[in-house]
């Protein structure tokens, strides 16, 4: 099922990352893997979940078509006949971006609609395009002239970084401010959008609380990035109380994985971190 949330929430992903202007480089890498996805065999293994998420799906994908129009047009009052494409507008990891948004949405609607895959020919010629770019590596133009990355030291290492849904982000600060140390609310905002920070944020609450946090969210789909991405973002910027020794410490990524991954309920009480409602 994580794999069918990825391929649905996969176009708003970037569409987010470009207006944010965080770095886009493994986008193209991302969506050759979901090409290669089967996404009806999927959809057959999780059809009762699948059906329960059809609508949402369905609308989501709708609203792409809108959110992809907007990505490298430069508004214009020329005609259209006289506006040139723009580089990204006509690469081909846009040009697949688009087909792929349109196969995502004729089958959210089949499923919402309870029709059947093989009769519906906007799917099937969809499809068709799509597996023609199987094995072709996508190219994303990038204007490097307009993306914050040049201005980092090459040298520096790049941290990760994962994708918010915008219309959750400020309640997700919000939520983790309230169990954070410091000058915790500048630093959270910073690193959601990419930017340096430089101390790491203290949290008062055991690490598994705001583990957690991160894998509700995630399951709601307020964050759309992988649990591996997430695993590797808490480690990298968060900070806990040792039980022991009464520092804080970085907790450990093996650790952070296992717990977002594990299904059974955790032993013992932590400390619950709600989401603040807006």
């Amino acid at each position: 099922m994580e794999k069918l949330i990825t391929i649905f929430s996969f176009t708003n992903s970037f569409y987010e990352a470009y207006h944010q202007n965080l770095p886009l480089d493994n986008y193209p890498s991302l969506l050759q893997g979901l090409l290669n996805l089967d996404i009806i065999s999927l959809v057959r293994d999780n059809e009762d979940k699948a059906i329960e998420k059809a609508n949402l799906w369905k609308e989501e994908a709708n609203r792409n078509f809108d959110r992809i129009g907007k990505i490298g047009v430069v508004q214009s009052t020329e005609l259209n006949l006289s506006i040139k494409p723009s580089k990204l507008w006509d690469c081909s990891f846009m040009r697949v971006l688009r087909v792929f948004n349109e196969r995502n949405f004729y089958v959210a609607s089949c499923l919402s609609d309870k029709n059947s895959f093989k009769e519906n020919e906007n799917l099937i010629k969809s499809q068709i395009k799509l597996e023609a770019f199987g094995n072709v590596p996508l190219e994303l133009y990038i204007d490097k002239s307009t993306t914050h990355t040049d201005l980092l030291n090459e040298h520096v290492e790049l941290k990760p970084l994962i994708i918010i849904q915008e219309k959750y982000l400020e309640r997700f600060i919000d939520s983790l401010d309230n169990f954070t140390l410091g000058n915790s609310k500048n630093n959270l905002l910073k690193i959601f959008r990419g930017e340096k920070i430089n101390e790491a944020i203290k949290f008062s609450c055991p690490a598994n609380s705001v583990i957690m946090f991160f894998k509700d969210r995630h399951t709601e789909q307020v964050i759309v990035s992988s649990k591996a991405d997430i695993a590797k973002f808490i480690s990298s910027y968060f900070m806990f109380k040792n039980k022991n020794t009464k520092e804080f410490t970085y907790p450990k990524l093996e650790n952070i994985k296992n717990y977002l991954t594990r299904t059974s309920p955790p032993s013992g009480t932590s400390t619950t971190i709600p989401f603040v409602e807006s």
